[in-house]
């Protein structure tokens, strides 16, 4: 079937119109990915390409305005409730969803999933049958996280061969490290774009900002003079909680004065149901156990946009001992604030944004002996941590928002104009 008018639009005026799809439950979960959209939505402004969003009540005010800093009608909004709905909501949601499209087919031209259920996964036979275009944001490869959504990982799942063959029908897909696109390649997923996430704190790339260095420490009694590990992320297994406790127990023995801040979900009411308090617990008394809670902060969930500016700037090194990502939005504000990053070494992820030796070091997965050795000779020489700040922060400048706008609208172009099966 060939598209409505031959130029890939369906109001006729040459301008393709994007509805960003998600769950009713996006902007209620934490997640690195509803920064990203908002601040995607509000700052584009380009009058060949459209953005709209449904599915949530949770949407910026100023959508289209050209700002970064998206707003929300109330600043309690965002991952003010993260219960997840039971199976039959999920199946009553995904109807409502595919009702929807199809009755609202002549509001938009391309259909941009950020999720990946069989709901979505269908869609193509429905939507291709109306001249409608299907792509999807591919933004996490792990085997074990039921959010996984790459070939190798479906494939391993119930139904999986089923949905891989679904997900092949799919117009494009955009995937936001190297490693996962040639995932897609390897299962016959075509029409693949490396579209890297952009830095969606602006204001981390204008400097270390000395206020919100101060305010942060002394907020939790920080003395200037010690250095501040940060951890951004769920406090669960997948992000390695248990790898950087453990590591930082081996450097606080020869570095009494580092302390430890994480930040992010660390209890069910912030994370919603399915997180596992009892691991989180564990890590706790780990660190009571090496007489350290004390000088470690658990900052909980931190929605201000300012306020996790100030967490960057109150730093001085970023440890991320993850078991899997996408890529990792956090690796990039990091260095955007000119902070080091001691990661895993995930090849064809994680190096997309740190270069090992040069703005951090890259560490083999599950050692906890690496990201300790990593840190101490960041902390134990002044004059590499220097270095390597100045280059993180230079790094950062390649994840920029109008680099990434240029791409994603030719990527649009691309799907466009591609003729349908």
């Amino acid at each position: 079937m060939e598209c409505i008018n031959g130029t890939g639009t369906s109001n006729g005026n040459g301008q393709i119109r994007v509805v960003n799809v998600v769950p009713e439950t996006f902007g209620r979960r934490f997640s690195g990915i509803t920064h990203r959209l908002y601040s995607l939505l509000s700052g584009w402004r380009d009058p060949e390409v459209a953005l709209d969003l449904w599915g949530t009540d949770v949407r910026p005010a100023n959508m289209g305005s050209g700002s970064l800093e998206y707003q929300l009608e109330h600043d309690n909004d965002l991952w003010a409730d993260p219960t997840e709905p039971g199976r039959l909501g999920r199946l009553l949601a995904a109807t409502r969803q595919l009702v929807t499209l199809a009755s609202r087919r002549t509001d938009f031209d391309i259909v941009h999933f950020h999720s990946l259920w069989w709901s979505e996964l269908v869609s193509p036979l429905v939507l291709h049958r109306l001249g409608k275009k299907v792509v999807f944001t591919m933004s996490l490869m792990a085997s074990d996280h039921p959010a996984a959504n790459n070939p190798s990982a479906i494939v391993k799942s119930r139904g999986g061969t089923a949905a891989l063959s679904l997900l092949r029908q799919f117009d494009g897909i955009i995937a936001v490290s190297p490693a996962i696109a040639e995932d897609c390649r390897n299962h016959g997923v075509e029409n693949v774009r490396v579209l890297a996430n952009f830095l969606a704190i602006p204001g981390l790339g204008a400097g270390r900002d000395p206020g919100l260095r101060e305010e942060i420490r002394a907020r939790h009694r920080i003395p200037t003079e010690d250095h501040v590990l940060l951890f951004i992320g769920a406090a669960i297994r997948r992000k390695g909680l248990d790898v950087l406790v453990e590591s930082y127990i081996r450097v606080a023995r020869d570095h009494p004065r580092t302390w430890l801040v994480l930040v992010g979900p660390c209890t069910k009411t912030e994370a919603g149901e399915g997180f596992d308090e009892s691991y989180v617990d564990t890590q706790r008394d780990r660190l009571e156990g090496a007489r350290l809670s004390d000088r470690v902060i658990w900052a909980g969930m931190v929605p201000d946009r300012r306020e996790m500016a100030g967490y960057y700037n109150a730093a001085d090194v970023f440890v991320l001992p993850t078991r899997a990502e996408g890529l990792g939005n956090v690796l990039i504000e990091a260095a955007a604030a000119g902070l080091p990053s001691v990661a895993t070494n995930l090849p064809g992820i994680t190096d997309v944004v740190v270069v090992d030796g040069e703005t951090g070091f890259l560490v083999p997965p599950e050692n906890a002996g690496a990201v300790a050795k990593a840190v101490e000779r960041i902390v134990s020489e002044p004059s590499l941590l220097a270095r390597m700040s100045s280059s993180a922060r230079s790094r950062s400048r390649l994840f920029n928002f109008e680099s990434y706008c240029r791409r994603l609208k030719d990527f649009y172009l691309q799907v466009s104009k591609a003729q349908l099966n």
